[in-house]
């Protein structure tokens, strides 16, 4: 009889033992939840902004809710610096940035920029596929990037025609101060420069305190900015990147299977993105087209005279807004693919 309640003590004690251990799991669980602020300065209401709210979604998804995602958009968290700073001390922990930004992370970036290298998609897809992989070594430590995307291709609108160096140096060239190694290029080739936040970017063109700009087609159209600058001149600038970037603590905070997931979704998205980015430039500038922008074509001469000075001016920025090594491997794909057609 005795041993008999001491096995039914023994049962009991262990049913409870293991009922705790079951709640102590579960509570676990919710404890590893990974809550992430992902920042954005792009418009929620755009492509790229319903393509991050998709991506917030899958992440939780794949992940059955221990991931969860909030993205800020609109550029809530600051600019593109102070996103790279939050980012650091992980009040967010997950950012899009855009090639400024990520020059910040990866100096190297800036040579995928320089202006009127690259010419066309066919070329910068080459040079992706060539170096991306070189870049990314070089992100610091700190980050891991877990996509990369094309951002679409610079271009010039100005109030007035613009062909050749000497028309925009007669312009007022609305730039960002977190457009660094751009605006050295630019200041080296003589513009005038007018540093300015992009939220009163209207309010400075009816001003007349600047008359020009360099931007990608997509961002300008859904300001109606053309109505003011409404000439673009037909002569692609340059290409740029943008990434998303998760801070390594974050990263390390996920199970291998979690980040496996993770990378797969977010670089699904970046593909899907990627492929109808070109899509979307020609859309706008199509738009922008029937509003009343004047696309500008410049003759092949006055095309040479772009890339005459640019080449000009490199020399004596190579080793400090350039990496030579990275430049001269990209100038020897290029010349070579120029060269097979």
């Amino acid at each position: 009889m005795r041993k008999s309640v001491i096995f039914s003590i023994f049962f009991i004690i262990l049913f409870v033992f293991i009922l705790n251990s079951a709640f102590a799991q579960r509570g676990t669980a919710n404890a590893d939840t990974i809550n992430i602020r992902f920042a954005s300065p792009l418009p929620r209401n755009s492509e790229w902004g319903r393509a991050l709210d998709r991506l917030a979604a899958d992440w939780q998804r794949v992940t059955n809710n221990q991931v969860r995602v909030v993205v800020n958009h609109d550029g809530r968290e600051g600019s593109e610096s102070d996103m790279l700073l939050k980012l650091n001390s992980n009040s967010i922990q997950v950012a899009l940035f855009s090639s400024a930004g990520m020059t910040e992370i990866c100096p190297a970036i800036m040579n995928l920029s320089v202006p009127f290298m690259i010419r066309n998609e066919a070329e910068f897809d080459l040079v992706l596929e060539n170096l991306l992989p070189a870049i990314e070594s070089r992100v610091r430590n700190e980050y891991v990037v877990l996509a990369w995307s094309k951002g679409g291709w610079v271009y010039l609108f100005s109030k007035e025609p613009v062909f050749t160096p000497d028309d925009l140096r007669r312009q007022k060239l609305a730039t960002s101060h977190e457009l660094r190694d751009m605006n050295t290029v630019f200041r080296s080739m003589g513009f005038q420069l007018v540093e300015t936040d992009w939220n009163v970017i209207g309010q400075r063109l009816a001003s007349n305190m600047v008359n020009s700009i360099y931007v990608i087609p997509a961002l300008i159209a859904p300001m109606h900015l053309h109505r003011q600058l409404n000439h673009m001149l037909e002569l692609p600038i340059a290409p740029i990147v943008g990434a998303i970037v998760m801070n390594r603590v974050t990263w390390n905070k996920l199970s291998p299977a979690h980040q496996q997931e993770l990378l797969r979704a977010t670089r699904r998205m970046g593909a899907e993105f990627d492929a109808s980015m070109s899509r979307t430039e020609t859309a706008a500038i199509s738009t922008m087209g029937r509003d009343g922008l004047s696309v500008n074509r410049p003759s092949q001469a006055q095309s040479l005279q772009w890339q005459t000075e640019l080449n000009n001016t490199l020399p004596s920025l190579m080793g400090s807004v350039f990496d030579r090594e990275l430049y001269n491997r990209i100038n020897d794909i290029l010349i070579r693919h120029r060269g097979a057609r």
